[in-house]
């Protein structure tokens, strides 16, 4: 072996450092002391493999990194290296020491001890197999980066600490990225032809016209919002160290775009073999004309027994007043800054077991327009509005796809401002957006982070996917997330005469969780969230939730009493008794999901003309009385949560109670999650109105449904 007379300098781009060997192996020789097999990825831990050249293998040479670490064995799956094979990786706790967290000059030396060879690989973004935009994607890494020329820079730390949960490996020693995670992206359609998707698409067996029908120009040029779900898509699953764009939360997860328009897709996506989870970036509001919908409660009981979780944008409509009545109050949502609507008004917002997603911004605080209440679950990052070309204040949204289109060739939202005007970043950006925001934003988010945990643990029920993000979200408490601190809010309402809480902001409950109807939860933490899925079955409360929960409603006769006249309603709901076995009474349950069936709610006529207007549905009335209804809930544990706030608007069309049909009209809560119930426990319901409510009607049907665990 010729020993190396004298130390060696390679400048040298990855490309031809890194020389990839014929398919048939090769000998590690030729121009280059070292020969690429495969490559890796910084960011995820995946390591780089080498052949080293014979000539360099002999006992005196030592092969050593300035920054990562060589190995002969797979540092992911130990694998022990065939003679002349050797890892690179990028240990987790190395990255955020480095001169530039995206992406540095790697010096790989080969020494016998006295002389030296040395070589460069250029690693992240920039490099042959890297994201050119990742290092945008202000939500997977924030290092308080602006490259979209906003005037309010995102705070660095706040994103899904998701680099963490890709360094995290499943129990076949894959890296955690979504492999094998089936997501359904209900939408509208994906443009399948896009360069970070169309490896990441696949098509069920026996599909319809509708699954992967793509993105047509024609759609777009009639609307650039077509491209909706493409950029949720991009969100959830864009294939990563490709050379392009960015990468999704779950990067190597599977994709099917199913047409939200085409209405006939519900069946379909109940079936766990051909879809693992659902996104769902929209919503019905009851203002559209979609209250109830009795198909669409039996589907979502459907994905719910089934194991796919749902999950669900809350809704952008936080300061929007959508009935022409607001003006008759002294004060409004909006003067208030509290949340505009209830939006528990269809069976799509109501679903049984929905997780329904809030949205925040790269400051670490409520994004100006999501939709709060007590139905929330967690929250996902959705920024805010951008660049602004009106001289307004900016702050960042979500870099996502976009099309696979020309953005001249229809009206692009980024037209005219920096990320598109910037000629050196053009074809980098031309297919991608730095304009995505919304719940939209925020659910893709949450449905990335859940796509982890089933690949973490590929048999998660729907109660664990629900149990793993509740407990493990960054709340209030969390250190470096005091950000999402807010008080209570309180107001004097000239119609109670009083001063009423409008907001309650974070409290624990009962079970010491911590909840706020801004957040739910708290913020998805993706390596929290993925840690507690691979060890859920050491975890009591995620062991429980491996079977189904019982259902429990509440027997309790004539609950409902008022002492004036129904202005005041509160409603004793007692005697739990398991639903499908009424002659069962538990000695206690744990709750994993509680709804108040309020179906009979109904308003008397009296002296005054807005309560006979909303006791005989006129619109206008019950759109004033609704607007001031207010309904909270005690559990027995002393929680309080406020479920339909003052000024929050509900029911337009002064319908919404009167069905044809005897089926429940539930709504939620999320705030008494894991409290105990013990036999003798009860919850009280306290509804305030401005006109009487109908005492005697509301105890024909109201009850608590709850879907628990019996306890020993």
């Amino acid at each position: 072996m010729n020993s190396v007379s004298s130390k060696i300098t390679l400048l040298l781009l990855a490309t031809a450092v890194l020389a990839s060997v014929s398919a048939c192996g090769g000998s590690g020789g030729g121009d280059h002391p070292i020969s690429r097999i495969e490559s890796g990825d910084m960011f995820t831990g995946k390591p780089y493999i080498f052949r080293i050249a014979e000539r360099y293998r002999a006992p005196e040479y030592e092969l050593s990194a300035k920054y990562g670490v060589i190995t002969d064995k797979n540092p992911v799956t130990g694998e022990q290296a065939e003679d002349g094979v050797y890892y690179y990786y990028v240990p987790e706790n190395t990255l955020n020491t480095l001169p530039y967290f995206y992406g540095f000059t790697e010096e790989i030396t080969i020494s016998d001890g006295e002389h030296g060879l040395v070589e460069f690989l250029e690693l992240g973004t920039d490099a042959e197999n890297g994201d050119p935009l990742f290092t945008d994607q202000w939500h997977l890494k924030n290092i308080g980066q602006n490259p979209f020329s906003v005037t309010t820079s995102p705070s660095k730390g706040k994103d899904l600490n998701v680099i963490s949960a890709w360094h995290l490996k499943d129990s076949n020693n894959e890296l955690i990225s979504g492999k094998g995670v089936k997501v359904s992206v209900l939408d509208t359609p994906v443009d399948v032809n896009h360069e970070e998707l169309k490896a990441r698409m696949y098509t069920p067996s026996g599909a319809k016209s509708y699954v992967n029908s793509g993105l047509t120009l024609k759609k777009l040029q009639k609307s650039a919002d077509y491209a909706h779900g493409t950029c949720v898509a991009g969100i959830i699953g864009a294939s990563a160290s490709n050379g392009k764009g960015g990468r999704g939360v779950a990067y190597e997860s599977s994709l099917t775009s199913y047409d939200y328009d085409s209405g006939f897709f519900f069946n379909e996506m109940t079936d766990k073999a051909v879809n693992n989870v659902v996104n769902a970036s929209i919503g019905w509001d009851y203002s559209h004309g979609e209250g109830f919908d009795p198909n669409l409660e039996l589907w979502a009981q459907a994905m719910f027994e089934n194991g796919i979780p749902f999950i669900k944008a809350a809704g952008n409509e936080f300061d929007e007043v959508l009935f022409s009545h607001s003006n008759y109050y002294p004060l409004t949502c909006k003067d208030l800054n509290v949340n505009c609507q209830f939006n528990q008004t269809s069976s799509l917002n109501r679903g049984r077991y929905f997780i329904n997603v809030s949205a925040l911004n790269s400051l670490g605080v409520k994004s100006s327009y999501s939709s709060v209440g007590s139905h929330v679950w967690v929250a996902g990052f959705s920024g805010e509005f951008g660049y602004r070309k009106d001289g307004k204040s900016s702050s960042a949204a979500i870099v996502t796809s976009l099309s696979s289109y020309l953005p001249e060739e229809f009206s692009d939202w980024d037209k005219n401002v920096p990320w598109r005007t910037e000629e050196a970043y053009y074809d980098k950006r031309k297919f991608y957006t730095q304009r995505m925001n919304g719940t939209s934003a925020a659910t893709p988010m949450v449905t990335g982070v859940t796509a982890l945990i089933i690949q973490a643990k590929p048999d998660v029920t729907v109660p664990q996917v629900r149990y793993i993000l509740a407990k493990t979200s960054n709340n209030d408490k969390t250190e470096g997330w005091e950000t999402l601190a807010y008080d209570p809010i309180e107001a004097y309402v000239s119609q109670y005469g009083e001063n009423i809480t409008l907001e309650n902001a974070w409290h624990d409950n009962a079970s010491g969780l911590r909840f706020s109807n801004y957040y739910g939860f708290g913020v998805v933490n993706a390596a929290k969230a993925v840690k507690k899925a691979l060890a859920c079955d050491d975890d009591a409360g995620c062991k429980l939730r491996s079977e189904l929960p019982e259902v429990f409603i509440s027997t309790r006769a004539n609950p409902c009493e008022s002492p004036d006249g129904g202005l005041t309603t509160v409603c004793t709901l007692s005697d739990f008794v398991n639903a499908d076995n009424p002659g069962e009474v538990p000695e206690a349950f744990e709750i994993d999901n509680l709804e108040i069936n309020v179906g009979s709610l109904m308003y008397v006529a009296n002296s005054e003309s807005d309560c006979t207007d909303a006791a005989n549905d006129s619109k206008k009335g019950v759109a004033r009385v609704n607007n001031l209804l207010q309904i909270s809930m005690t559990s027995p544990g002393g929680t309080e949560s406020l479920i339909k706030s003052v000024y929050a608007n509900w029911d337009f069309s002064g319908t919404l109670f009167k069905q044809e049909t005897a089926d429940p009209f539930l709504i939620s809560t999320s705030d008494f999650f894991t409290e105990m119930v013990p036999s003798t426990g009860s919850f009280k319901l306290k509804i305030r109105s401005i006109c009487p409510i109908d005492v005697d009607e509301l105890n024909n049907s109201v009850y608590v449904q709850i879907d628990g665990y019996a306890l020993d």
